[in-house]
């Protein structure tokens, strides 16, 4: 899909970078080497991170920004091992969802995550079970293994804890994120792959 002139968005990849952790963007070979050694895009034929990355490049946002395909990386880093010219993809999709997010696209994704950080927030653990039940059987493995039944919090941990999310702004920047209707996501990146070979006479 070629973006037309006037919804192109110049220097797009610096406007991406906001947090300058990809600034070597412009250096990528299209050797697809990314793409290749990527577990998700073996399993689904759309994902592609060097289409990702060649969209930006030209300056194509709209695709990107409401695609299903940037919720699928799970940063496992295989593309910036393998990449020769250190692009740290995984650092770019992060900022892509950022900017997903503020356009109020992706937020199916993001709510379930944000539930569990301001949990954290509260509580100073970044995992507590739902329920009685899942807090008993965490309390009665946690005995067997010689540990207190429940991990003690002090009120000091907590408070660090929630200066790290004020001071970093991550707080205020998840209230922000309304629960509200949201915009579709798609599998943008579909058009024109051949998904299934041997249906297609191949």
């Amino acid at each position: 899909m070629r973006e037309r002139d006037a919804d192109r968005v110049d220097n797009l990849d610096r406007l991406v970078d906001r947090y300058h952790l990809v600034e070597n963007l412009e250096s990528c070979l299209q050797c697809g080497r990314c793409t290749g050694v990527c577990p998700v895009a073996n399993l689904s034929p759309s994902y592609n991170p060097r289409q990702i990355i060649r969209d930006i490049l030209a300056g194509n946002k709209d695709r990107w920004l409401r695609s299903e395909e940037i919720w699928r990386c799970f940063w496992c880093a295989n593309c910036y091992t393998l990449c020769p010219m250190d692009i740290p993809f995984p650092l770019l999709m992060m900022q892509l969802r950022y900017e997903a997010l503020e356009n109020r696209y992706g937020e199916k994704y993001f709510l379930p995550f944000r539930r569990f950080a301001m949990r954290a927030l509260e509580d100073g653990l970044t995992f507590t079970p739902g329920g009685a039940r899942g807090r008993e059987r965490i309390m009665k493995l946690r005995g067997r293994i010689g540990l207190k039944p429940w991990p003690d919090i002090s009120e000091k941990a907590k408070q660090e804890y929630r200066e790290l999310f004020e001071a970093t702004g991550a707080a205020a920047w998840m209230e922000a994120i309304k629960e509200e209707e949201e915009r579709p996501v798609a599998l943008t990146y579909l058009q024109g792959r051949i998904t299934d070979a041997k249906k297609k006479g191949g």
